[in-house]
Formats: structure tokens, sequence, C-alpha cells
């Protein structure tokens, strides 16, 4: 037993091991020390930082509300087919149907296999990302425009003061429907149809309204579903106290989509200036009020929506007529009621009737009037009624084949619609 503890104790010394366990199995003390050391040589474990979220912008109120706002006024009652929708500054809109057999690609609005032929439809976007909370309703889709009905009267045929109509594709080439005769005549009031216009209801069809006589309260209104027939003739009062009673010329039409309201526009002599009634039904007018006094006596105004703003062309009554009768525009942005800057005239002397009706083809505006002491319409051209550059449309490009034709007005149709009138008329 000694000679086996002595080898042993030799076989520590030479090797630095730990001696063998005792026959009972248990561990040596050293290996603890041991498992101890690796644990030491193995690397820290790293710690990763949790990236806290960083919260979504939160909307200006503000923001949104201008943005609601904007777009009210910029969208337009009617869309055709292929239109792009409105953008504003500083913004950028996404659009989204609601409701209404649409869709909205690339931010321009097209129908669909199921869309009617006056589609109704309600929109939605949203600025920057973020939504708008609001429907945007009052709007028609329609077929594309290819042109227009242009509605006039004439005074010195065998047909007077009656309702006449031309078509035209492209502005400057009118033909004539009905060889150039009487298509309305009045059968209530005067009889004495005068300055006829036609405009869109919010449901796609159609209203004529028209000056009766000269010295009335009331004018003629009529409704038609394509132009071929019209019906429901009835005089609706719009001069009325505290005005004189006595004036309504010339009066024209449209639907603002904000107010779902017609605003009814004419003019009197007597009372100095251009008025408005507004209406729901085109059966009864609210009072009148002032639409405009640039400080003289205007008539025969009329009035188109360019995006948000508003342009109006009139005539200037002011006498001797040799040195003024003049037309003259005007630009707002701030809506229809409130045009404060005016051009000097832009035709000659002896004009009045004027006419605004917009290229399809390109992004201008033709304005037409009545050389009135010669019986023939001209024509000015303008790219943009901010400018206030207008030029003459050389009359060897124009063909209007019409006899003594005075105070015409155009509406935009689709094909459908222009020839529905023209087969019919023809």
């Amino acid at each position: 037993m000694k000679k086996t503890t002595e080898l042993i104790l030799i076989s520590v010394l030479l090797t630095g091991c730990a001696a063998p366990a005792a026959e009972t199995g248990e561990s040596a003390e050293p290996a603890a020390t041991q498992e101890a050391s690796e644990a030491t040589a193995k690397p820290a474990e790293t710690t990763v930082p949790v990236e806290t979220p960083v919260p979504a912008a939160t909307p200006d109120p503000e923001f949104l509300q201008e943005s609601i706002d904007q777009l009210e006024l910029t969208l337009d009652p009617f869309y055709n087919d292929g239109d792009e929708l409105p953008q504003i500054e500083d913004a950028r809109i996404v659009w989204s149907i609601v409701s209404g057999n649409a869709v909205i690609e690339d931010n321009v609005i097209r129908k669909t296999e199921d869309s009617a032929e006056y589609e109704p439809i309600v929109l939605t976007a949203s600025a920057d990302g973020f939504p708008l909370d609001h429907s945007f309703g009052n709007i028609l889709l329609l077929d594309p425009y290819v042109g227009y009905v242009i509605s006039y009267f004439s005074e010195r045929t065998s047909e007077p003061e009656t309702m006449k109509l031309a078509y035209t594709y492209n502005g400057v080439q009118w033909f004539a429907m009905n060889g150039d005769r009487a298509v309305l005549r009045a059968t209530v009031g005067t009889g004495r149809l005068r300055d006829p216009a036609i405009f869109r209801k919010k449901d796609g069809t159609f209203v004529i309204c028209a000056t009766q006589g000269y010295e009335t309260d009331a004018i003629y209104l009529y409704d038609s579903q394509d132009l071929t027939s019209f019906t429901d003739q009835r005089l609706m009062k719009v001069n009325r106290p505290p005005l004189s009673e006595e004036q309504a010329w010339a009066p024209e039409a449209f639907y603002d989509r904000t107010l779902d309201q017609y605003v009814i526009y004419w003019s009197s002599v007597v009372d100095e200036g251009m008025f408005y009634n507004l209406s729901g039904d085109l059966q009864y007018a609210t009072e009148p009020q002032r639409l405009l006094n640039p400080g003289y006596v205007i008539i025969d105004g009329t009035i188109i929506k360019c995006g948000a703003d508003y342009a109006i062309v009139f005539k200037d009554e002011r006498y001797p007529m040799e040195d003024y009768s003049t037309l003259m525009s005007g630009y707002s942005e701030d809506g229809w009621t409130d045009f404060k800057e005016f051009s000097q005239p832009i035709s000659q002397p002896q004009s009045e009737g004027p006419m605004i009706m917009p290229d399809l083809e390109n992004e201008g505006y033709y304005v037409f009037y009545d050389d009135y002491t010669r019986f023939r319409f001209h024509a000015l051209y303008t790219p943009n009624f901010r400018t206030r550059y207008y030029e003459t449309v050389p009359e060897e490009i124009m063909t209007i084949p019409l006899d003594s034709p005075a105070h015409s007005h155009a509406i935009p149709v689709t094909q459908k619609e222009m020839d529905r009138v023209v087969n019919y008329w023809h």
C-alpha cells in the first residue's frame, strides 16, 4: 500500500493533473475550478436597446379644414369621363370614390361599364396622406364633351324674338339647326323671347332662361330633357322690391354645388347694375341681391367658372354708344360675388351680348359677341382671363351661316347629346 501511494504522488508532481477520484466515484475539487475558467472565457452577451416607435405625425386641423374648403371651391358640379380631378397648392391630394360607378387612376376619373349616362358621384380625399373626414357630393359624371349647342334669337327675320339653335364642334365653324328657324316660341307673358340661354341642371338635363321683352320683372324658364322638346313654360319673378320691378335683361344661370342652389343673374339699367337670385327648384327665387356694380351702368354679363376662380364679361352701357357700348372683363379669386378689378375695353364700341365658349382642344376661351349695328358676330380669344390679353379671331376662319343672329349662348354637350339634338332638328 505504501508503494502505490508513492506512485500516485510521483504522477501528480510530473503531470500537474489531479489525482483520480477515490473509488467512491466522487469528482475531485479542481473540476469546479475548470468550469469557472471556461465560463470566464466566453464573450459577454451584448444588450440590444429596444427602439421606441416614433408616433405618427398629428395632422393640423387647420390644414385639413383649409384643404377641404379649397377643394369644395375648386370642384365642379360636372366632370367628364377622362377628366383630371383638381389638386391644390401645398398639398398632395389623393381622391377616392365614396359612391357611384366610377374609378380613379392617376388622378383621372373614368366611367365603368355600369356607369349611367349621367352618373352621380360622391368623392372623398386625403391631403398629404391624412384622410379628410369629408364627402364631396353634388357631382355628376358625364361622357366627354365633343362640341356645343348654341342658342340665339334674331330681330330682323320673319320669326323675331324666338329661340333658334346652332351647333359647333370646334367653336368657329357653326351649323344651323332647323334651317335657322325657331325651335321655341313663348306663349305666355309678353310673348317676346329674347337672349335665350341654356344651362345644365344638377341631374344633367337642361333649362332655358330668356328675357321677357323689355320692361318686365320676370324671366322665361323652360325645362328640356334633350333640347328636342321644351316643357313647363313659366315666368319667374326676379326683379322685386326694393328694386324697380321693371327690368330683368339677359338672364343666365348656373348650378352652384356648394350651395346646392341655382344662381340666376340678370341686368337692369333702371336699377344700375347686375343682380342675382337663388333658387333650389327653379320655380321660386329669393329676393335679388346686387352682383356687380363697377361704378357705371352695365348689362349682358356672362360668368364662367375657372377652377376655383370666376371670370365675367359684360357690356358697358354708358352713352353715347359711339364712345361706349364696349365689352369689359373681370376676374375673381374669391367667388362669383366678388368681382373687383376690371379690364379696359376688349371690343370696339357698339358691342353687346358676350358669350364665353371654352376651347375644347386647347386651354383657352373664345368670347363671341354681337356687332349689333351690323347684325353679325365677332370673336376674341384669350388663353387665360387673368392675363386680360385678347386677340381677334380672323373672320376668314369663322363660319356662322345664320341670318342676323343676336345674343347667343353656348353649352357643351356629349356625343350622345349632340346626336340626339342634331338628328331631331335636321
